[in-house]
């Protein structure tokens, strides 16, 4: 492997075997055989810790035995390192490691302005061995955390002076922090205005291929829904009774662009998708998410497409972890308005934003055709945000219905 070597200290040994060098022939010529054993024991001990120095590190490579982890905050992990060292052992080392925030060891409750984490750890291996360092980590907050740098520190035998050596090469690790998972606690109503394969009590429109029962014949009933068999049970007209159903999906919409809140604020919406979210994989509801990022592509925001089940909801959960309040956003009615022109609608649409206001026009247009949630009950009340148990006919949502 590639590692940049800071050499401290070499000058002071080499000045001090040229002094020796000097001091010891003139004991030689002076005949003082006991002042020039010293010196050369001297010259010996500096010329050995120069060879060694100069020779360290050659060889060490360093493999890390997971290329990503995906955790929840609070919950903990092992990073493990394994080192591989040339012929020279090495005594006495610090390594330091720099992992971005978003896990750190959980002893660590300081905050870290910077966004990285400076970790540091003894380090020794003999020549041409094997040796295996587990570090364990806890999810600190929701993102993405790497290990950005590895630096080895050598000090000196012998004196002041140290050889530091940088790993050189592209680090292949991450660890994903996914945000709180807090149940939802209210019930996602579904579109009753067209057909699906949700049952609903009432509805518009029913499936034919699930037979419920019978019942009385009535003037405008269907020729074809007759139920013959029942008829002459009854010894009068029946009509088949078939499951009512009404389509069922969900977008998710988050506005990240904030006014004074801050990163706290942003990590409370994205906690409140993520609620969403659950519900709809625990009812297997379809669900798509829109965040107001700023996007590559033909789609200028971030879209997850519509899915469900256990699979969607670790795609979000993977972008969630990436995203961040610093990347560069779009306007959120601008991206309202795309996915309107765009046809990206579902039946059930939930804003999940802190300007009840500014979009509550477009969002009455909409209950027409949809059912419409505008969930900004933070603008309201804060508490709301942190305690995620309110019920449907309390504040923690508005419900805009035609």
């Amino acid at each position: 492997m590639k590692w940049i070597r800071y050499e401290h200290g070499f000058k002071s040994i080499h000045q001090g075997m040229a002094v020796t060098i000097i001091f010891f022939t003139y004991a030689f010529i002076s005949l003082q055989v006991w002042l020039a054993a010293c010196f050369a024991a001297v010259f010996a001990m500096l010329a050995f810790q120069n060879i060694y120095f100069s020779k360290v590190g050659q060889g060490l490579s360093i493999k890390f035995k997971a290329k990503q982890k995906r955790i929840l905050i609070g919950e903990e992990e092992v990073l493990v390192m394994e080192f591989e060292n040339g012929p020279v052992p090495i005594w006495n080392g610090t390594l330091t490691l720099s992992l971005e925030d978003a896990v750190a060891p959980s002893s660590d409750n300081t905050k870290h302005y910077s966004g990285i984490y400076d970790l540091t750890v003894p380090f020794a291996i003999g020549g041409n061995k094997k040796t295996e360092i587990r570090i364990p980590l806890e999810g600190k907050k929701r993102g993405m955390s790497s290990v950005t740098r590895v630096v080895l520190e050598i000090p000196h035998l012998f004196g002041d002076g140290f050889v530091n050596m940088e790993l050189n090469e592209p680090i292949f690790y991450q660890s994903l922090v996914y945000p709180r998972v807090i149940p939802l606690e209210r019930e996602l109503k579904s579109s009753p205005f067209k057909p699906g394969d949700i049952e609903q009590k009432q509805s518009l429109f029913m499936d034919t291929f699930q037979p419920i029962g019978t019942r009385d014949y009535m003037p405008n009933d269907r020729f074809d829904q007759i139920h013959w068999t029942a008829s002459a049970r009854m010894q009068k007209l029946q009509t088949k009774e078939f499951l009512p159903v009404s389509s069922q999906s969900v977008v998710l919409m988050l506005n990240t662009i904030e006014k004074d809140r801050g990163f706290s604020d942003f990590e409370k919406k994205v906690e409140r998708l993520v609620s969403y979210a659950e519900y709809c994989m625990k009812n297997d509801i379809p669900y798509s998410v829109a965040i107001n990022i700023r996007s590559f592509g033909s789609t200028p925001y971030l879209l997850l497409p519509s899915g469900s089940g256990k699979i969607q909801f670790q795609k979000l959960m993977v972008m969630l972890a990436k995203i961040s309040d610093k990347h560069a956003k779009l306007q959120f009615d601008e991206m309202l308005r795309h996915m309107e022109g765009t046809g990206q609608l579902s039946q059930t649409v939930v804003l999940i934003t802190h300007e009840s206001n500014r979009f509550k026009a477009l969002a009455k247009q909409w209950v027409k055709r949809y059912e419409v949630i505008l969930d900004n009950s933070h603008e309201r009340n804060e508490r709301i945000w942190d305690k995620q148990n309110t019920k449907k006919t309390e504040t923690d949502s508005t419900y805009l219905n035609a």
